[in-house]
């Protein structure tokens, strides 16, 4: 009798955990070496500064996902295991994701 072993689906999501968290939360982490978040330059740390069409392409090609993922409650882990760093957790679920507000206008419809 054979076994058949199913892996884990993890998030078919490519943005990456720094840009995935800024989005949210609009936090920029201390950047290490493996940072690949949106602030690439200077030591800014307000997220508004690096507002860019990258960054407003991602929310929107990413932005279902992302507000699926923000109202489920769930951890990072859980809903992405492949590229979850423990240092980068969404927090509070208490507002809008930081993208909603800044880059939708705060569109209600969805929340």
């Amino acid at each position: 009798m054979s076994t058949i072993i199913r892996r884990r689906r993890g998030s078919r999501m490519n943005l990456g955990p720094y840009k995935r968290h800024e989005l949210l939360t609009g936090r920029i982490e201390p950047m290490v070496s493996a940072y690949s978040g949106y602030a690439t330059t200077g030591n800014r740390t307000n997220l508004a500064d690096y507002i860019s069409d990258e960054m407003r392409r991602n929310w929107q090609t990413h932005r279902e996902a992302l507000l699926a993922f923000w109202r489920s409650g769930k951890s990072d882990a859980e809903v992405f295991p492949d590229d979850c760093l423990p240092w980068l957790c969404s927090g509070p679920r208490d507002r809008l994701p930081w993208a909603e507000q800044h880059l939708d206008g705060g569109r209600t419809g969805d929340a």
